[in-house]
């Protein structure tokens, strides 16, 4: 995946490898429950930066709003939201 072109997916994009960077620190540091916590909120980051990519420009707003709240922090929801909007399967 290269730099999105969407100036939102952009910054989900930078979170996603800040917060796998700063993962990776704190395994080398024998610190593994934090690093397992941010390298899944590095997943999510990712996943919401791809959901943006596939969203038009017009609903763009509608679905940074979707981002609040738990689901938001889901899986699963994020994984049905970028399959709706054209994404390729997850592999398991």
């Amino acid at each position: 995946m290269g730099m999105p072109s969407s100036r939102d997916a952009r910054l989900y994009y930078r979170c996603a490898f800040q917060r796998y960077e700063e993962a990776e620190i704190l395994l080398r540091a024998e610190y593994t429950t934090g690093a397992v916590y941010l390298a899944g909120y590095g997943i999510e980051c990712i996943l919401k930066a791809l959901v943006l990519m596939g969203v038009p420009e017009g609903v763009r707003s509608e679905t940074l709003k979707s981002f609040r709240g738990s689901k938001a922090h889901e899986f699963e929801w994020l994984r049905s939201r970028y399959l709706t909007n054209g994404g390729r399967a997850v592999p398991t």
